[in-house]
């Protein structure tokens, strides 16, 4: 299928429909077709992030389903490789449990039910809460886990209203978020809970770094939510919001160790000529020290109404 063919303009902001933007500038990360190819927008109204123009949905699903260079272009190891496949052939006995993930700890102290997650990926999370006794169920397009309860299609999904519905790091990969997250809040029960993840746009790397933010990734990356324009998509979804605060990758203690060892790398940086590699890393201590003020992911937590 051609690239060109099934790019869409997007004439409206994807989460509130306004029709004024600013445009952050030209795109030019990404696979060589789409360098030049897209402009980073920021909607004047909700200041949700998006790109000029996107894949309509039937191109979008077939990038996801045939692994596109336009969405995996980056390179893996051997190792990384090896190791994907044998958790592809073993389905979850090799999958590792995250009792300390972010949802998980919300959730471990409530009675169990029924839970359904939007792109398990690996599964982590999954096979947490299978193993606290929830009811679980996954919808992925992709094969990454071989396993009865995971499907690609709605169709498939069980009739059983859900307690707990789960989207992490999916909506940033779709074309039209609110539509998206409608069509799995169905799938809900009245006080139900919805835990999102998604890179932040209103925070201070996305602000200073716009288009070299390192969420900015055609064509896999479409969405970037701000505050605001969180609120407008759970509103839209019938949703009232619990919980909406920052998070980050940034690691405490490595941090603290790159502050701590700057005065000997910069030293050496000087010894080797190295001027560029030397100027570079005040900038970068200082994006990470403002990333643990206010990352550039969100986590969301909220209760259908």
């Amino acid at each position: 299928m051609n690239l060109l063919k099934n790019l869409i303009k997007n004439k409206n902001c994807p989460i509130c429909l306004k029709k004024k933007f600013k445009n952050l500038g030209n795109v030019n990360i990404g696979h060589p077709d789409l360098k030049s190819l897209l402009f980073l927008l920021e909607c004047a109204y909700c200041d949700h992030w998006f790109y000029s123009m996107a894949p309509n949905e039937k191109y979008l699903k077939y990038m996801y389903n045939n692994n596109s260079k336009y969405i995996f272009g980056h390179v893996h190891s051997k190792y990384e490789l090896d190791i994907t496949k044998k958790i592809k052939k073993s389905g979850l006995k090799l999958v590792t449990i995250d009792e300390k993930h972010w949802v998980f700890r919300y959730m471990k102290k409530f009675k169990v039910g029924n839970y359904l997650e939007i792109g398990p990926g690996f599964c982590s999370l999954f096979k947490t809460f299978r193993n606290h006794g929830w009811k679980c169920e996954g919808y992925e397009l992709q094969s990454w886990i071989k396993d009865k309860n995971i499907v690609d299609k709605l169709s498939k999904i069980k009739k059983i209203k859900k307690d707990v519905l789960v989207m992490h790091d999916v909506l940033e990969h779709v074309r039209d978020p609110v539509n998206f997250l409608n069509k799995f809040s169905k799938f809900q029960k009245k006080s139900a809970k919805v835990f999102l993840a998604y890179p932040n746009s209103d925070s201070f790397k996305a602000k200073i770094l716009k288009t070299n933010w390192r969420m900015v990734e055609p064509l896999g990356h479409l969405n970037f939510f701000s505050f605001k324009s969180t609120k407008i998509m759970l509103e839209k979804c019938g949703y009232k919001p619990l919980v909406i605060k920052t998070a980050s990758f940034v690691i405490n203690r490595k941090l603290l160790r790159s502050i701590l060892r700057l005065p000997f790398t910069l030293l050496l940086d000087l010894l080797k000529m190295n001027f560029i590699s030397a100027l570079k890393r005040f900038p970068e201590i200082l994006l990470n020290i403002l990333d643990l003020i206010n990352g550039d992911q969100f986590h969301i937590i909220a209760i259908k109404k």
